[in-house]
């Protein structure tokens, strides 16, 4: 009988959540598995899920091992260090839904055994289950491409260590800088790599520890702005805007700076907000930086200061109604 606390608990991986089973060789079979230890990736965030694959991975390398430990079997290999090969973790019995179009490429790509597991359709599943930021997609996609342009071909199992190293050459080499390698290249190439190998999709990531040495920037001064700086800005919000220019950069130009300077949030959490993002609170004026906007994904309300209100900043606001303060979404260029 298989007692429950021998089964394994499902692992979740630090980085990218997915579990993964893990389960110790009893000492006795670990020259006939020729290992110490299994470990399979349960393709899923959801506990229960992987509670429910983990047991099944469980009882069928119980079911392996209890064959190992029939006296036949061991007969048949006394003398012999090992058996020819270790024997192999059991698949998940039944198929893993994808909930992507992307994620379903990559599995119809996997089903075939001869089918070559494809960069481009490991960098699509990673996309989508990651949920990365349409701008992070298209500044990523180029640099897997580059990289294929650079092997030949378009197949992640082949790629080694050395390869990553020699085009992380061949681009310091095209004159590219060292912090758009190692911030862009490198990290686009290592995540999407990573992603392959929790998904058991490969072994590991040949991409791991390679680096590109980044000389440290000189910094003869602090990165705030000095008084007179910040005064020199915060006056030039005063000027009569140019005529040339919309209604909504003329207010950007007006109130982004002083919205900035008194709440200390970035700039890109101030361009969103529209006129339903003030509101009062225990008789508080109030400005809410949504959580889509946060560079943290964190929503927060901060108060707003009076000389803003002095300077009419609500009045322009209400005047917006929900519509955004700093930009026209009808010319928007997708």
């Amino acid at each position: 009988m298989v007692h429950m606390s021998s089964l394994g608990t499902p692992k979740r991986h630090p980085e990218s959540g997915i579990f993964w089973f893990r389960k110790r060789v009893p000492d006795r079979l670990k020259d006939l598995v020729g290992k110490s230890e299994v470990k399979h990736s349960l393709r899923t965030r959801d506990l229960a899920i992987a509670r429910i694959r983990a047991l099944e991975i469980a009882l069928k390398i119980e079911r392996s091992w209890a064959q190992l430990a029939d006296p036949s079997i061991q007969a048949m290999t006394a003398g012999k260090p090992s058996l020819p090969a270790p024997i192999p973790v059991p698949a998940i019995a039944e198929p893993i839904v994808e909930v992507t179009s992307a994620t379903t490429v990559l599995s119809a790509e996997l089903a075939s055994p001869k089918a070559k597991l494809s960069l481009r359709s490991v960098f699509k599943s990673y996309s989508a289950e990651a949920q990365l930021a349409p701008a992070t997609v298209k500044r990523w996609t180029p640099v897997i491409e580059r990289l294929i342009d650079h092997l030949g071909r378009d197949e992640a199992s082949s790629i080694s260590r050395a390869d990553i190293v020699s085009w992380k050459d061949a681009l310091l080499s095209g004159g590219m800088s060292n912090v758009t390698i190692r911030d862009v290249y490198l990290a686009a190439t290592k995540a999407t790599l990573q992603f392959a190998v929790d998904q058991d999709l490969l072994g590991g990531n040949p991409a791991a520890g390679v680096r590109v040495r980044v000389k440290e920037t000189l910094r003869e001064r602090d990165k705030g702005f000095s008084g007179e700086e910040a005064r020199t800005i915060l006056a030039a919000t005063l000027r009569p805007p140019s005529d040339k220019i919309s209604i909504e950069m003329a207010a950007a130009r007006r109130w982004i700076p002083w919205i900035c300077a008194y709440t200390g949030a970035r700039v890109n959490e101030i361009t969103p907000i529209t006129g339903r993002d003030f509101f009062y609170r225990d008789g508080v004026q109030m400005l809410r930086i949504r959580a889509e906007t946060n560079k943290t994904r964190k929503h927060r309300e901060v108060p707003i200061h009076s000389h803003l209100v002095d300077q009419g900043l609500l009045k322009f606001a209400k005047s917006r109604g929900s519509r955004p303060l700093f930009y026209d979404p009808r010319r928007s260029r997708g």
